[in-house]
């Protein structure tokens, strides 16, 4: 196991640097740049090209991009070309509540969808398993701004049970409960998507166990169907869900970028946006790479933790 995971840590790290030369290039070739946001009619052209060549600007890209490398390797992410505030400080201050966005999400997202999922799977072709399946559809297919606002305008405009956005009350020094209350709806929004696409996992690889011979002659021997269904199949229908685990993550992390902005949840995603229509570099490069490290390390934890449910699989 050592060995496979030292292997896997291997391979991370050239793609971790395809990833930054991808995302360095794609965002220094769009249109404009960081120092544009600060013209404004007292500021010649002459003070805006000497800001450029302070900020590196004017350097060929790939002279830029090794910089910004050789910076990073020494733990510095540089600073905010909006704030002037350390990068590293910015995002310190905001992966707290993303995390915490996120683990609720992802945990909200399991609870409702295993248990419906093998539902949908017991009850195939019922009335059940049909509308199990539609509201599933529904999950993925509504998109997160669309349904965000919805639960805005009903429980927090119309009934008025739960705040609009925000992780605190103002004025407030924000205790477990209020943070628990504005946590509510973004969870709600950031899980639906992921809940509503684990059904279907669920159901079918709920389907594939539930029709092999070994539940047949549990049945047979007079095994209560709550049972087989529950302890025998369920134990071996998990194993290749956790799979999806490592694709969630990356479907939180996009959502959170969404679902953020529309609660004005103070994380990473409402940084991202901030950061993309300031043209903050440093900033995204900075957002961007710890993505990719959060990607990769959920995929490494998802085929650790296969291999820990299924004794079976032996990693050479």
């Amino acid at each position: 196991m050592f060995q496979y995971i030292l292997r896997r840590l291997l391979i991370a790290i050239p793609i971790l640097f395809g990833v930054t030369v991808f995302n360095f290039f794609i965002i220094n070739l769009a249109p404009g740049n960081p120092v544009e946001m600060f013209v404004n009619p007292n500021i010649s052209a002459e003070d805006i090209e000497l800001k450029k060549e302070a900020l590196g600007l004017n350097d060929p890209i790939y002279e830029q991009y090794f910089h910004w490398l050789g910076n990073v390797l020494h733990g510095d992410f540089g600073f905010s070309y909006a704030t002037h505030e350390p990068v590293s400080q910015m995002i310190l201050e905001r992966i707290g509540p993303t995390l915490l966005l996120m683990g609720a999400a992802l945990i909200l997202a399991y609870i409702i969808s295993i248990p419906i999922g093998i539902l949908s799977a017991s009850k195939q072709y019922t009335l059940t398993d049909y509308t199990t399946t539609t509201l599933s559809f529904l999950g993925i297919s509504i998109p997160a701004f669309f349904l965000g606002l919805g639960a805005i305008y009903i429980f927090s405009v119309k009934l008025q049970i739960l705040p609009t956005g925000g992780m605190t009350k103002l004025g407030s020094s924000g205790g477990f409960g209020d943070v628990m209350m504005h946590l509510i709806l973004p969870a709600i929004v950031l899980a639906a998507g992921i809940a509503g696409n684990m059904v279907r996992y669920v159901r079918s690889s709920m389907l594939e166990v539930l029709g092999q011979d070994y539940l047949r002659t549990a049945r047979a021997k007079g095994l209560k169907n709550f049972v087989v269904t529950n302890k025998h199949a369920l134990k071996n229908a998990i194993i290749p869900i956790i799979t999806i685990i490592g694709m969630d993550v990356t479907i939180l992390i996009g959502g959170a970028v969404v679902t953020e902005q529309i609660f004005q949840w103070p994380g990473l995603g409402q940084l991202t946006i901030k950061a993309i229509m300031s043209r903050d570099y440093s900033l995204l490069m900075a957002i961007n790479l710890i993505a990719a490290v959060v990607v990769l390390s959920a995929n490494l934890l998802t085929d650790i933790m296969y291999a820990i449910v299924d004794p079976r699989i032996k990693y050479n």
